[in-house]
């Protein structure tokens, strides 16, 4: 008998709080002064009242001019912290948006941009459904998607596909329930007037962060077509917490819910766990489960993970492989931008993928910096260890003895060398390298000081502005929101991605995927699998 399921929380049980608000009462400590102190007569003084009407008079006099000061005060102090005081990063991307030009937008690019809402097909009365939540960055996204893909493949049921958020502030993972709420927050719908509060006027709360993100459909990055000839999709543009409801038909009793509580709790199997097999998530549900759920519709928190679908069946892994090569850049934009590139360094380069902006990998900048570097060396132009080591020291002087490692071989440690090497290891003409990066004002990052004094022509995104200006204006007609920002990212990817070899960073979605899947597309090699 096969395994179905390997722990007992699947109840459909939201989970809930009790609030307690307590009542405080703050008592005064008496305080009382003996009649003799208050009324007594003090022979050695004289005390001359005034008439009770005249000093009547001069304390509603006195109480005015306080309430005049207080509100003068207040004044003051609600306009500096409106202006002046006002959020830098607000009142930049506000500045930005008051200042461009009406946009020139390229419509028959963006036409997949627009509204799904009235994209209505007729949905067969005994169409079944599976729905996720997406949550965090754009790969995290992207493996979410492919997960979902396939676990709505495998059950023979239509994918409910979210949009992909874009931007600098992603909504990070949480319990089931806290985020449904999050997305549905920060939904834009009816919120176009964001677009048109003048620079000057501060914006309404809800605004606040109207630019820093958008949202896009997945057709528009990736070519989904050999996907849809295989199974069903339908979109969603929006997150309101209704549309279930009124564009499905779905009512709550025939929704299944698996409510996740933690990032890492539930994966799905389609084999029984080894005994002694380690896992990082903590509950299995087999997919024969899954299959036996009547509901019209599943519906799953988060399906981020490389290893959230433990499949060992070889058609699994086949429906598995096939999706994820599907999921390869393809917009035209952004194909056209990143070859014209490619075309300029000579189509003869290596590149790196360094993220060392984020949080996560602030704290390992300049060890991931070295480790690509001595990748480059050691595995990409086969200098030897003891010449990769002289090299390092011409540039950076002694170094303490350090093991480096690329990613796949480990290095012996480092060791002191009196006598210094010349750059001459890499010849007269030593190779062109492409910097991705996440990084900025690249031209002085201390991080990259490395690469800049190893391969003199080294090269970035920021070299090649002329061939970015066709981003200017480039806007999302459903929210309009400018898309520059949002799509460098994919720019720079796609060039080193082009590169003869290609190293990114450890342990970033981001970097896997330029390193698994688009540089082998492109070159026409298999996709690294990965979980």
């Amino acid at each position: 008998m096969s395994l179905r399921v390997s722990a007992p929380s699947l109840a459909n049980v939201s989970p809930s709080v009790a609030l307690e608000k307590g009542v405080y009462y703050r008592t005064r400590s008496s305080h009382k002064r003996t009649a003799s102190s208050i009324n007594s007569p003090n022979p050695y003084i004289s005390r001359s009242l005034p008439p009770r009407n005249q000093q009547n008079t001069k304390l509603v006099a006195l109480l005015l001019l306080l309430v005049l000061a207080c509100v003068t005060c207040f004044g003051i102090a609600y306009f500096l912290f409106k202006t002046r005081w006002a959020t830098p990063t607000q009142s930049f991307t506000r500045a930005q948006h008051a200042n461009m030009p009406t946009p020139k937008v390229n419509a028959s690019i963006l036409a997949n941009l627009e509204p799904l809402q009235g994209e209505a097909r007729a949905l067969h009365p005994k169409e079944r459904f599976l729905a996720y939540l997406p949550h965090s960055g754009f790969h995290n996204q992207r493996i979410a998607l492919e997960n979902a893909l396939v676990l709505a493949r495998l059950l023979n049921r239509t994918l409910i596909v979210p949009p992909v958020r874009l931007g600098n502030k992603p909504i990070p993972y949480y319990p089931f329930d806290r985020l449904s709420h999050q997305l549905t927050l920060a939904d834009k719908t009816d919120l176009g007037y964001c677009t048109r509060v003048p620079f000057k006027i501060s914006a309404p709360p809800e605004c606040l962060d109207y630019f820093d993100y958008t949202y896009v459909p997945w057709d528009w990055l990736v070519n989904l077509t050999s996907v849809k000839a295989k199974q069903k999709l339908h979109p969603r543009f929006n997150f309101d917490s209704n549309w279930v409801y009124t564009t499905l038909g779905i009512s709550e009793e025939h929704i299944w819910y698996l409510r996740d509580q933690t990032p890492y709790q539930f994966r799905f199997v389609d084999s029984p766990r080894r005994v002694d097999e380690n896992s990082l998530y903590s509950e299995d549900i087999h997919l024969d489960f899954l299959a036996e759920q009547t509901q019209k519709l599943l519906f799953f928190g988060t399906l981020f993970g490389s290893s959230r679908l433990r499949l060992r069946e070889k058609t699994h892994q086949a429906v598995r492989k096939e999706i994820r090569e599907a999921m390869t850049i393809m917009n035209p934009i952004l194909n056209s931008i990143s070859e014209s590139i490619y075309r300029a360094l000579g189509r003869a380069y290596l590149a790196i993928h360094l993220r060392a902006d984020e949080p996560k990998f602030r704290n390992d900048g300049e060890s991931n910096a070295r480790t690509l570097w001595w990748t480059l060396l050691y595995r990409f132009l086969n200098l030897t260890t003891d010449d990769t080591i002289r090299l390092e020291e011409q540039i950076q002087g002694t170094m303490t003895s350090y093991v480096a490692t690329t990613n796949s071989t480990n290095q012996p440690p480092l060791q002191h060398f009196p006598h210094l090497l010349t750059l001459g290891l890499l010849g007269l003409k030593p190779p062109l390298l492409y910097i991705a990066t996440d990084l900025r004002e690249t031209q002085v990052q201390p991080l990259l000081k490395r690469f800049r004094a190893t391969f003199p022509c080294s090269f970035d995104l920021s070299n090649f502005t002329r061939h970015l200006a066709s981003l200017d204006h480039l806007v999302n007609k459903v929210d309009g929101v400018p898309l520059r920002s949002h799509l460098l990212p994919f720019i720079d990817a796609l060039v080193a991605a082009k590169a003869l070899r290609v190293v990114g960073t450890k342990g970033s979605t981001f970097s896997y995927y330029v390193e698994d899947v688009l540089w082998r597309r492109i070159h026409k090699l298999p996709i690294k699998q990965r979980g």
